[in-house]
């Protein structure tokens, strides 16, 4: 499998979210997908960016009005840094199933036809070339192809942002390695991440309208609303909701910190990490910094 697929997985997972225009930095706190962050000794500014993972071309950004805030920092700061050959690799075993586990040893028949039609529908081609992945992987897959989404190809902000840094020669670093992430991932017993997988499959217009009433939510670039409506779609299940976000979260904190202080970062996570009590707005202004919305 291509390393640029599984890292289109892996930021997948983390969806399923000022001087150009003065005059724009006036919206509501936390009513934004960028930010500025400065204030508390900060010789210079540095910004924060929400992403949504995957996401089609067409309902990106202007890329203009991002690639103009990464020219004025001098690093990148991803989730995980994409740009570091080893994480690559660790990115490469993540989706797999271990101890020879395929996805039969988690269906009946009848259930393993009706997961293997979703994969069909959704991904064009058959579920046993997918046996092997993990079901929270295909569910995702399958959730984020381009057919559910409705575009002939779907795209990234953090790819963008990692290739664009690449072509001004800026650094690219990570909040957190692939390890974290993949025990994230790992909190969830196989069992119900194959009844999750199944769920999808029974009602797939279901999960898809979920998904993009998500998207939805992210354009009118409110984050406190965006995280009001994953910690919904996460409410029987507050542990993976603190695993995902609370705790990483404030890991991020610390390394943020250090970021900013050695040098003007622009630092992408996603927007889902923003909003809330404890999300990193609130947690970086309880530090003491300034933390200024960017209306784009």
């Amino acid at each position: 499998m291509k390393k640029s697929l599984l890292v289109v997985m892996l930021l997948a997972l983390f969806a399923v979210f000022s001087t150009i225009h003065a005059q724009t930095m006036k919206p509501a706190e936390n009513s934004a997908l960028l930010y500025e962050i400065s204030g508390n000794g900060l010789k210079k500014p540095s910004y924060l960016f929400g992403t949504f993972h995957i996401i089609c071309s067409g309902e990106m950004i202007q890329a203009e009005k991002l690639t103009n805030y990464i020219d004025k920092t001098e690093q990148l700061f991803l989730e995980v840094d994409f740009d570091d050959l080893a994480e690559l690799q660790s990115i490469g075993k993540m989706p797999f199933l271990a101890d020879g586990k395929t996805l039969n040893d988690f269906y009946t028949e009848e259930k393993y036809a009706k997961v293997g039609k979703l994969v069909q529908n959704a991904l064009g081609a058959p579920i046993e070339n997918f046996k092997n992945i993990k079901p929270l992987f295909l569910q995702i897959m399958a959730i984020t192809s381009p057919k559910f989404l409705g575009c002939s190809q779907a795209n990234s902000y953090d790819l963008s942002f990692l290739q664009y840094a690449q072509t001004k020669q800026k650094p690219v670093e990570g909040l957190e390695t692939v390890a974290v992430q993949a025990a994230t991932i790992d909190s969830i017993p196989l069992k119900k991440q194959a009844d999750g997988l199944y769920q999808t499959a029974l009602e797939p217009e279901k999960s898809s309208a979920e998904f993009k009433k998500l998207l939805e939510i992210y354009k009118t670039q409110n984050t406190d609303k965006l995280f009001e409506y994953m910690e919904t779609q996460m409410k029987d299940d507050p542990a993976f909701q603190t695993n995902l976000l609370d705790k990483r979260n404030t890991a991020w904190i610390p390394k943020i910190e250090k970021a900013v202080k050695e040098k003007s970062s622009f630092i992408a996570v996603g927007a889902g990490h923003l909003g809330g009590k404890t999300g990193v707005l609130n947690l970086l202004r309880a530090k003491g910094y300034k933390v200024q919305a960017i209306k784009l």
